[in-house]
């Protein structure tokens, strides 16, 4: 399968793993992993924050949080 193409049925979740994992392992990879974590995970909003705000950011949040799983990264490895 071409790198540029993905198809969600194609591999299994092992292999998405696998990737995952091989992506965010090197410096530069826990460096990105670490910058999503900084601007979702430790940014908080006001209590001003429309419920749309809030939305987004935690969709933001799961998204981070769903890298870091596949990845196999925890906060120690950081």
């Amino acid at each position: 399968m071409p790198l540029n193409e993905y198809n969600a049925s194609a591999l299994p979740d092992e292999e998405v793993r696998r990737m995952f994992a091989g992506c965010f392992i090197t410096g530069e990879g826990r460096f990105v992993l670490s910058f999503l974590k900084k601007v979702t995970l430790e940014r908080c909003l006001g209590p001003d924050a429309s419920d749309a705000e809030l939305r987004y950011l935690e969709g933001q949040r799961r998204l981070v949080k769903y890298i870091e799983a596949l990845s196999g990264c925890k906060k120690s490895d950081f």
